[in-house]
């Protein structure tokens, strides 16, 4: 599967609003891919991330790096003293004392200083340069479906490990390339500062060697389970009085009821079958298969039933 078509399933699937972007730390023996462009004003590294993923191909040496801090964390250039001992920190009013500033730094992943020559950023399906990770750009629900993806893949669940300080150079570029692992990242100060990331917007960090059998999960999982989440067809139909009617229901202790039109059921089974309490049940009635509420009293009104019914044959009432 080349680049391109995991574009087309991640946007898809999805519904992106935003091109995921390649992103290469450009080792010293490489030479400059011909299709990116050097910007003409510098940029942070976070500020690229968004050019980026509006459709540009970036080619970002040093010199076109206007934060510091981000280029030494990618190992680009030395860090200055200032930076490397937190004291600017203190000046931002970010950190409280030079010791906690001082443990942060410890503790975030960076690259050594000369490591990389530059980075390189472009759309995925567009990216001339096989890339060390790929940055989307994401709402949260459509996170969830990323990471649902992964673990359809391999039965893991994710650890992400980030701050709200060096996020985009840190926790989307060292942290996955140094661990192999997705990553998350909620921007941090300078990236909500200089950048139009939206309020609602997070990052997710992808090492290249796990998109594929990311793409092809979110495949699998657009058949059912991402449309179905999206039409929210576990959605109570009395959510309009849902707050009184809870109340009601938890002080008098009631029970439900579960109704099934016998007339709509095809007896396809699908209702018992995802029961997790085993409340239905399939009998034959006059020659036909319908399904029927066995044991009602183990009903905790999940609605996963009348999520599954395709008649929408069933419905369920409050005692």
């Amino acid at each position: 599967m080349n680049y391109q078509e995991m574009t087309r399933i991640f946007k898809e699937t999805l519904s992106l609003r935003w091109d995921p972007v390649a992103v290469r730390l450009m080792r010293p023996d490489e030479e400059r891919p011909p299709q990116l462009i050097e910007p003409p004003v510098p940029l942070r590294h976070c500020q690229s991330i968004i050019t980026a993923r509006r459709g540009n191909c970036l080619y970002m040496p040093p010199r076109s790096h206007a934060c510091p801090d981000g280029s030494g964390i990618l190992g680009l250039v030395e860090m200055s003293q200032k930076l490397r001992s937190g004291e600017l920190y203190l000046l931002f009013k970010k950190m409280p004392n030079i010791e906690t500033a001082q443990k942060m730094i410890g503790s975030r992943p960076e690259f050594e200083a000369g490591s990389y020559k530059a980075t390189l950023l472009a759309p995925l399906d567009k990216a001339p340069f096989e890339p060390d990770v790929v940055v989307f750009t994401l709402w949260p629900e459509q996170a969830m479906w990323l990471c649902c993806s992964q673990t359809y893949a391999n039965g893991q669940r994710q650890s992400f490990k980030t701050s709200g300080f060096n996020s985009t150079c840190a926790d989307l570029i060292v942290q996955p390339m140094k661990t192999g692992e997705m990553n998350i990242s909620f921007g941090c100060y300078g990236a909500r500062a200089s950048s139009e990331i939206d309020d609602f917007e997070l990052y997710l960090s992808v090492p290249t060697s796990m998109l594929e059998p990311i793409a092809q999960s979110l495949l699998k999982l657009s058949q059912k389970s991402i449309p179905e989440e999206r039409k929210k067809i576990y959605m109570q139909p009395v959510m309009d009085k849902i707050g009184t009617r809870r109340q009601e229901i938890n002080e008098s202790g009631a029970s439900v009821e579960v109704f099934i039109d016998a007339d709509q059921c095809l007896g396809d089974g699908l209702c018992s079958a995802f029961c997790p309490t085993g409340v239905l049940e399939i009998q034959e009635v006059d020659g036909r298969k319908v399904a029927r509420a066995a044991h009602p009293e183990n009903c905790s009104a999940c609605y996963t039933c009348v999520g599954q019914c395709p008649q929408k044959a069933i419905q369920l009432s409050y005692l």
